[in-house]
């Protein structure tokens, strides 16, 4: 590979960047998107505006331990965990590739302007160590933090940066919507080499209390499935997968309760953050119970052993086809930490 210094395709900043020829890919270290790589294939199908905040928010930066090595990549998730296995057993050459596609990206995004805010509000706590801190931050990082469009479609169909005008004014009416709701004072139009500083108030905290407490009350995973003697390397596989993630696997058949099961369990899985579920043995409460959360809006991550047909209403989604339950646990954990916020 060879290094340039370059500006990032996705942000504009000045970033180190180490060309591939031989397979079309790039990758990039950026200090405000972090580590990535892109082909040119892949970069024309992703909504830039849409990736420079998704990048921002989850980044992985250069001066990690050199241990870690993960980057957000568009490999596909089957060279992913095949990169991850390599890692684990001492090739370090391709790193931790993190999946990411443009599916990914527009499920992250935030819906509505609400949503802009609460995820404006945690990721600038998560930049200040101490109550009441001034957070300083350029004007790349900032149209980042505040999903600021950097890029538009003119009247000839080319995708252009926008003027750096055009690109402040969206920055000041976001931050003037934070100003007057209380939640931050800021001193954006003090524009200087520390750059732009901002300092959360009570009423954001508050509110970032609200979001924290909503996320930690969000930590289990209900898993759909077989129960049964014959299935429970299939079960502890999933409950590694999960774990590993980060959460904590909710088996209804585990649940203490004096309730009648079906309320139970759908209750569950209202509380819960999002639903694994196993189709390998066509189970029917599994279907019954996958379709409840799809009815919720909540996310669905599905697994099948490899060779089995299912049921042509959900054969297209996206699903992980394992051969062994070896496979399981890296790649839903994967899947969980590209898919769930």
């Amino acid at each position: 590979m060879s290094k340039e210094l370059k500006d990032c395709p996705v942000c504009g900043n000045r970033c180190e960047s180490y060309s591939d020829y031989s397979s079309d890919k790039v990758f990039y270290d950026c200090p405000i998107c972090g580590r990535y790589e892109l082909t040119s294939d892949s970069f024309s199908l992703i909504n830039n505006n849409m990736l420079a905040s998704y990048l921002f928010y989850k980044r992985f930066l250069g001066h990690q331990e050199e241990s870690e090595r993960r980057y957000h990549t568009t490999l596909g998730k089957e060279k992913c965990d095949e990169y991850k296995k390599e890692f684990e057993k001492g090739d370090i050459t391709h790193g931790l590739p993190v999946h990411m596609d443009i599916d990914l990206i527009e499920k992250w995004y935030p819906k509505s302007f609400s949503d802009r805010v609460d995820y404006i509000l945690l990721k600038t706590y998560s930049f200040s160590k101490h109550i009441g801190q001034t957070v300083c931050l350029d004007n790349n990082a900032i149209f980042s933090l505040l999903f600021v469009d950097r890029k538009e479609k003119k009247t000839n169909n080319k995708i252009e940066w926008r003027g750096i005008t055009d690109c402040l004014k969206e920055a000041d009416y976001m931050l003037d919507c934070l100003k007057e709701s209380g939640y931050v004072v800021d001193y954006l139009h003090i524009r200087d080499e520390d750059g732009v500083k901002l300092t959360l108030m009570p009423k954001g905290y508050g509110r970032i209390e609200e979001l924290q407490k909503n996320i930690s009350n969000g930590q289990n995973a209900f898993v759909a499935m077989k129960f049964g003697e014959d299935t429970l390397p299939l079960r502890e596989a999933i409950r590694k997968g999960i774990s590993n993630a980060g959460y904590n696997a909710v088996f209804i058949d585990e649940v203490e309760h004096i309730n009648f099961i079906t309320p139970e369990l759908l209750k569950h899985i209202r509380d819960s953050k999002f639903v694994v579920v196993d189709l390998t043995h066509q189970n029917n409460g599994a279907y019954f119970e996958e379709g409840y959360a799809m009815g919720l809006n909540m996310p669905v991550i599905q697994l099948c052993r490899d060779g089995v047909q299912l049921h042509f209403d959900i054969a297209q989604k996206n699903t992980i086809m394992w051969k062994t339950e070896d496979d399981i646990p890296i790649r839903l954990e994967n899947r969980i930490r590209a898919i769930i916020d």
